[in-house]
């Protein structure tokens, strides 16, 4: 599970294939679409409108989506849509009549600095930061995305099930996908057996406790260390 996760904050596309190359190197063309504009910050939650980055032909389309997956034939307003499907399990993703056809045509990133889990009892639960270990300021969750007949794009967080260090904090984790997996997500250059065991492992992580923090809370230092460390 994937709730809440920190934007790459005041980074640039640009910037941001300057770090992962994965599909740019095979020679096409970054595009940046007019889009909504996305949200920035420490605190990025469902529903919000989000950076991600899809392919077209050769070239990778910069643009932004709704964070709630709606599937294409869904016919109505997406407030309509009464599923939870702001994350997707990779495990069965490819054979959901949710996800199916996104998984298929519509694979994306969707840039990040970390992401937010709690432990603990209801009403007092404790959040936690975790972030792979990276010299980069920023890595690509996997997603897919859809777009709906009015033209409005969404999108859905894939998970996993969670590394060995960080599985007493949550059981599940987003796919974090590492610089040599980016372009095989995006061209389909695996299998999808392949792709459900190995797309988002390899990592260590940093993870530790931080401030309670409310629905509309946000800056640095949501993310500041608060006692318990990995």
């Amino acid at each position: 599970m994937c709730g809440r996760f920190v934007a790459a904050e005041g980074m640039t596309w640009a910037q941001l294939y300057a770090i992962q190359r994965g599909f740019l190197d095979a020679g096409g063309t970054l595009r940046v679409e007019d889009a909504p504009e996305p949200v920035q910050g420490f605190n990025v939650k469902p529903t919000q409108q989000i950076a991600i980055a899809f392919a077209r032909g050769d070239d990778l389309v910069a643009s932004s989506a709704r964070w709630w997956f709606v599937p294409h034939w869904h016919r109505g307003d997406v407030a309509d849509w009464k599923a939870t499907t702001f994350n997707a399990k990779v495990e069965t993703a490819a054979a959901k009549p949710t996800f199916r056809d996104a998984w298929q045509t519509g694979r994306c990133l969707i840039p990040a600095r970390g992401y937010y889990e709690w432990t603990g009892p209801k009403g007092g639960k404790q959040p936690w930061f975790i972030a792979p270990l990276t010299n980069e300021p920023a890595f690509f969750f996997a997603g897919l995305c859809s777009e709906l007949a009015s033209g409005l794009r969404t999108c859905t967080l894939l998970t996993r099930p969670a590394a060995t260090e960080i599985a007493h904090i949550h059981t599940r984790m987003p796919v974090m996908l590492r610089d040599d997996q980016v372009g095989p997500w995006l061209r389909h250059e695996a299998e999808d057996g392949e792709m459900r065991e190995i797309l988002g492992t390899g990592w260590q992580f940093r993870a530790h406790t931080v401030q309670r923090f409310g629905l509309h809370d946000d800056g640095p230092e949501l993310i500041e260390p608060d006692g318990l460390d990995l």
